[in-house]
């Protein structure tokens, strides 16, 4: 089954993919439900047995309840990333997830719920999740220094600025005055 799927850290892809990718996400997202991509039953049978389905409301991350909307979380051990985003749903892989202080564990989670609510676009979905947190209080400028030094490492690549630039753009979402 061919799905699109947002990535969260930057990856190597040809050009030809990221075309691809990109193509059939634009199609997803402005598709009719039939063809938006795979139900999260649909995800986790293609994946394996493995993969569980997280009702709407009911994931915790290090003790605080996650919620994107209506949107269950497929935890996936077998993603090749932290976390990503079908129409829908969010996949989070719990064994890297693990390896991560809280902060960054919650905003991952934000920043793929971020991609539900505001589309493709990377650097909106990094704002989305930052000013998310320091609405609903998880998020203290410590918390976003966990997060830089996360990302910081990373290059940039066709999906992703490098994480010292979505890093900068996070400390600008963060600190934004209309942010309530």
């Amino acid at each position: 089954m061919a799905v699109a799927r947002v990535v969260f850290d930057p990856v190597r892809l040809g050009l030809a993919r990221i075309v691809a990718v990109a193509i059939v996400l634009v199609v997803a997202l402005n598709a009719a439900p039939s063809l938006a991509g795979p139900t999260p039953e649909e995800y986790a049978k293609h994946v394996g047995g493995s993969a569980k389905i997280i009702p709407p409301g009911q994931l915790t991350l290090d003790n605080r309840r996650m919620t994107c909307g209506q949107r269950p979380t497929v935890i996936d051990d077998q993603l090749d990333d932290y976390g990503a985003a079908y129409p829908g749903f969010l996949i989070l892989n719990s064994k890297l997830m693990a390896r991560v202080p809280t902060a960054v564990k919650q905003w991952i989670y934000s920043h793929e719920c971020g991609h539900q609510f505001r589309g493709p676009d990377e650097e909106t979905a990094d704002c989305f999740a930052v000013q998310r947190g320091r609405r609903q209080g998880w998020l203290t400028p410590d918390g976003l220094e966990e997060i830089c030094s996360f990302i910081r490492p990373s290059k940039g690549s066709s999906m992703h600025f490098s994480g010292s630039h979505r890093c900068e753009a996070m400390r600008a979402c963060y600190a934004d005055p209309k942010v309530r």
